[in-house]
């Protein structure tokens, strides 16, 4: 018998915290764990990730079938659970599955050690044991300058005790594809989750591509599927918009342009983690705020002034192309 545990990792629903626990799943799988992660958008990168299995969140009701078979699933609870997560299922989620998260409520922590050792064979529980008390907050102090992924490698070091740790995660290609064949085309993205609190305004995006554009270079703008009508329709828009319908399409020519600028959003992080040079443009003065880029070249602009208003703190008359453009040929 197998002394290796096998692992369910269960990632949330968004593009960044699905790129975040496909690092986990690597860090994992490199300090000898059988790692399966679950997740719609590691789902749609599994050709460039062959080293662990990948598969896609399973129907609601198909969930604890599928975990079932699993020596210890870590979870945090995608969205469709997370609807329905009231103090009495809660409960019997975290008796069953190690809940984690960025921050969690107190009460998603569980030691898992004791139930573990009813049901696990003790070579199996032995090799687990420094996770089962790992549940809760990936948070455990109080953090400055780190980011999202400088927490998460500390918490996989301090609170798993895992010893062999990357932030780069290695990368299988589809082999047509050649890093940054393109580095003039500077991918531009213009939209968020959050568009009134977070998004510069287009028309200050729609100057950056032109000053690009006069600099030789060739910017695109590539915003959700959902606004693409919108942008391509948008007046002063005569820059290519193409629609990328999946998270690998995405991934595939993000992976042979120059650069991306954008707001605080996905898809800033799925340029850094695919080793592409970012600039994010953030609401706030804090240029290290934790959920940044962080896995290659990257800067963050932030507003040379914040007033308040009566909306919400007005930053993005503040943030000039000027600004972008600098922080753009400093990451280059």
């Amino acid at each position: 018998m197998s002394t290796q545990p096998r692992i369910a990792l269960v990632a949330f629903s968004s593009l960044g915290d699905g790129l975040i626990y496909l690092m986990m799943a690597e860090n994992l799988r490199r300090n000898g764990f059988a790692v399966t992660y679950f997740g719609n958008i590691g789902y749609q990168l599994r050709a460039w990730l062959p080293q662990f299995a990948i598969c896609p969140y399973p129907a609601p009701d198909e969930l604890d079938a599928a975990l079932a078979d699993f020596d210890l699933v870590i979870m945090s609870p995608p969205q469709f659970l997370r609807d329905r997560m009231d103090a009495a299922t809660t409960d019997a989620m975290r008796r069953k599955w190690l809940l984690i998260c960025q921050k969690t409520p107190d009460d998603w922590r569980f030691d898992l050690t004791e139930t573990k050792r009813a049901t696990l064979p003790l070579a199996i529980h032995a090799r687990l044991l420094p996770l089962l008390d790992a549940g809760g907050s990936m948070r455990r102090r109080t953090y400055t300058t780190e980011s999202v992924v400088d927490i998460t490698l500390e918490y996989l070091r301090d609170v798993m005790g895992l010893q062999d740790l990357t932030r780069d995660v290695p990368l299988t290609p589809p082999p047509q594809l050649q890093f940054r064949r393109h580095p003039e085309r500077i991918v531009v993205s213009p939209d968020s989750a959050w568009p009134e609190k977070k998004d510069w305004p287009p028309r200050a995006f729609l100057k950056l591509c032109r000053r690009l554009r006069a600099a030789g270079a060739d910017p695109k703008i590539v915003v959700a599927p959902a606004n693409n009508a919108h942008w391509r329709a948008m007046p002063g828009n005569d820059f290519d918009t193409p629609l990328f319908p999946d998270i690998g399409k995405l991934a595939a020519y993000l992976y042979e342009s120059g650069a991306l600028v954008g707001n605080d959003s996905g898809n800033g992080h799925l340029a850094s983690f695919l080793g592409i040079p970012t600039v994010t443009i953030y609401r706030k003065k804090n240029p290290h705020f934790h959920w940044r880029p962080d896995w290659k070249p990257a800067r963050v602009v932030c507003p040379r002034l914040i007033l308040p208003g009566l909306r919400g703190p007005l930053w993005k008359p503040f943030v000039t192309v000027g600004d972008v453009l600098n922080a753009l040929r400093s990451v280059q």
